[in-house]
């Protein structure tokens, strides 16, 4: 497959497109001001291509490793990334720490795009990655192999919260429905309650880095800049 996928617009959702025009840097200060700190994926969970930003409301699978015991838990059928995520949607892949194959690949990547998923965050490995970048498709992994690991492992839960690996060993819940945000510094996630909240402080923020960016090209000490500018004084708690 040599064309990049067809675009579907982006529901009509207006905190996406607030925090769209957000950096990383910014929500993840504002989140931990507020009293939120767990809130930033591990940075072992690596873009494809860190050029590429996204946002949007989350998405979330949860899968295992393939066990074909009694009690093994029944597998999500075939179509079930598709069915899960929605235009405008991050797909967020809770492998359960799954290293033994790529749990996506190009096809799976191609018809996720076709219908308006923003971009797939997982734990797990991917594959055909140069085709992925190809198609301008955000997508961030721990790690790239050929191996295909659609015979090791499977999907088993939608549509409830999962956990991936977050900062300093932590785990970063992620519901359906909460905002994620990635860039080339990483991603982060804002729970749906506070989501209006921490946008409208973290737009805040924006304009007084703003300032201070034009101070110190005006030949303030970044001192001065940040005596006149205070940046976290005006965020809320949660």
């Amino acid at each position: 497959m040599n064309a990049p996928a067809p675009t579907i617009a982006m529901a009509d959702d207006p905190l996406v497109a607030r925090l769209a025009r957000l950096e990383t840097g910014q929500v993840s200060d504002v989140l931990d001001e507020a009293g939120l700190p767990n809130h930033a994926l591990s940075p072992t969970l690596v873009p494809l291509d860190a050029t590429l930003r996204f946002a949007g409301r989350a998405a979330c699978l949860r899968g295992e490793a393939s066990f074909a015991g009694r009690h093994a838990s029944p597998a999500l059928p075939n179509d079930a990334l598709e069915l899960t995520a929605k235009a405008g949607s991050v797909l967020i892949v809770a492998s359960g720490g799954f290293n033994g194959g790529a749990i996506m690949g190009g096809f799976v990547a191609y018809s996720l795009q076709r219908q308006g998923c923003r971009a797939f965050v997982t734990d797990a490995p991917v594959r055909d990655a140069d085709e992925i970048r190809g198609y301008g498709f955000p997508v961030v992994a721990a790690a790239v192999t050929p191996v295909n690991g659609a015979r090791r492992w499977r999907y088993v839960a939608a549509d409830e919260p999962v956990s991936l690996p977050g900062i300093g060993g932590a785990s970063v819940t992620i519901r359906p429905g909460d905002l994620v945000l990635g860039d080339g510094d990483g991603v982060v996630v804002v729970p749906a309650e506070y989501a209006e909240q921490i946008i409208a402080d973290s737009e805040a923020l924006q304009r007084i880095e703003a300032a201070i960016a034009g101070a110190l090209r005006s030949g303030e000490t970044r001192k001065e800049a940040f005596r006149l500018n205070p940046r976290f004084d005006h965020v809320r708690p949660r």
